[in-house]
């Protein structure tokens, strides 16, 4: 039996601003996405980055009940022609984990653009060279897709890259420690029912930000801190409990 603490903080997960035509998980109307930042403000929530995160989970203390980290995987260009002006009026620190290999393809982000929003004040993270199933992958290939997209982010940025995003959400211990001994501060992920303690740096759990999100009941549920163990209960992980101490 193991201890899972009561509220955990949410970290909110997207991908694509825009439409397919049809509803999908990944992609959400600008609208909406607009309208989830305003509950955030409206309903005073402390939203802060990831390395004030971690830096306050490394310290031990209480963490603010109000606070919310956001991130954006993939680095699709959607996220600098739909998300970016939404960004710069709310100001909240965000995060982007960018596919280092795909930098400059077609949709998705080019230097210029990771640049300009670097100095708009967006931090970037590191999300492998190629975007592969890092546990399906020799320990080799998966320390190479590790570092080298971590290496290609700092020489195009000028800075350290300090988080990384597993690709798909998939992690195993040799991988979470590859990424440890690469010099990350963290990393994260979007596995529940895969047994990672909270508080784990190199497993912080997301929540993906989907359509169904934009009433006031499912946002305050989906921001509350309480979904990722509710997922975590529902996917299997009937041996954690609510932490009394929490």
């Amino acid at each position: 039996m193991r201890y899972l603490p009561a509220r955990l903080v949410p970290i909110l997960l997207y991908h694509h601003l825009g439409s397919i035509g049809r509803r999908s998980r990944s992609y959400l109307d600008p609208s909406l996405f607009d309208r989830q930042f305003r509950f955030l403000r409206e309903t005073g929530r402390e939203v802060i980055g990831l390395d004030s995160l971690a830096e306050q989970i490394r310290g031990g203390g209480r963490i603010s009940r109000k606070s919310v980290s956001i991130t954006f995987d993939d680095g699709w260009r959607d996220n600098y022609e739909r998300a970016f002006p939404i960004l710069q009026r709310y100001g909240f620190p965000v995060t982007i984990f960018l596919v280092s290999g795909r930098i400059g393809l077609k949709d998705y982000l080019g230097w210029q653009e990771i640049r300009e929003m670097r100095k708009g004040g967006i931090r970037f993270g590191a999300h492998t060279v190629s975007h592969p199933h890092l546990t399906e992958i020799s320990p080799r290939a998966a320390r190479s897709e590790i570092v080298d997209s971590k290496k290609a982010l700092e020489d195009g940025l000028g800075e350290e890259v300090t988080f990384f995003c597993y690709p798909y959400g998939f992690l195993n211990r040799p991988v979470r420690d590859l990424v440890e001994e690469a010099g990350y501060r963290g990393a994260c992920c979007n596995s529940p029912g895969r047994l990672w303690p909270d508080g784990d740096l190199f497993a912080l759990k997301r929540v993906t930000m989907t359509y169904r999100m934009k009433g006031y009941v499912s946002l305050t549920a989906s921001i509350s801190g309480y979904y990722v163990f509710i997922k975590e209960w529902r996917s299997g992980n009937k041996e954690y409990i609510i932490n009394p101490k929490s």
